[in-house]
C-alpha cells in the first residue's frame, strides 16, 4: 500500500464523517423547528440527515473521480456559490409557482394558498444551493484550465 493510498483513505473517512455530522446537525435543527415539541422529531430527521449526508459525500467523491477534478480547486467556489444560489433560488421559488409543484408532490392535502409560498421558498433554496455550488465549481474549473 503506497503512502498516498493511505492518505486518500484517511481523507475519505474524514469527508464521510464531516458530511454525516453536518447532515445530522442540519436534520436535528430542522426537526427541532418542525417537530412542534416532539422529542423524537430531531432524532428521526437527524437520521435522515446522516443518510443524505453520506449519499452526498459518496456522490461528490464519485463525481470527482469520474471527472478527474481536483477538489481543492473547486471547494471554495462551491462554498461561495451555494449560499448565493440559495438566496436567488429562494426568491425565484417564492413567486414562480414552485410551491404548487412541491405541494402536489409532497403533500397534496395542503392548501396552496396557505403554504404555496413557503414551499416555493424551501424548494428554491434547495435547488438554488445545488445549482449555485455546481455552477461556480464548474466556472472555477473552467477558468483555471
Amino acid at each position: 500500500m503506497s503512502p498516498t493510498a493511505g492518505a486518500k483513505t484517511v481523507t475519505m473517512k474524514k469527508d464521510l464523517l464531516m458530511w454525516s455530522v453536518l447532515g445530522a446537525a442540519i436534520g436535528a435543527l430542522f426537526g427541532l423547528g418542525a417537530g412542534k415539541g416532539d422529542p423524537l422529531a430531531p432524532l428521526i430527521v437527524a437520521g435522515f440527515g446522516i443518510v443524505l449526508g453520506l449519499l452526498g459525500a459518496v456522490a461528490v467523491r464519485l463525481s470527482h473521480q469520474a471527472t478527474k477534478t481536483d477538489a481543492s480547486q473547486t471547494n471554495v467556489a462551491a462554498l461561495i456559490g451555494a449560499p448565493i444560489g440559495s438566496v436567488i433560488g429562494g426568491a425565484i421559488g417564492a413567486y414562480s409557482g414552485l410551491g404548487r409543484i412541491m405541494i402536489a408532490i409532497f403533500n397534496p392535502d395542503l392548501m396552496e394558498r396557505d403554504f404555496g409560498m413557503s414551499f416555493g421558498i424551501i424548494g428554491g433554496v434547495v435547488l438554488g444551493a445545488i445549482a449555485g455550488a455546481c455552477l461556480t465549481a464548474l466556472i472555477a474549473r473552467w477558468l483555471r484550465t
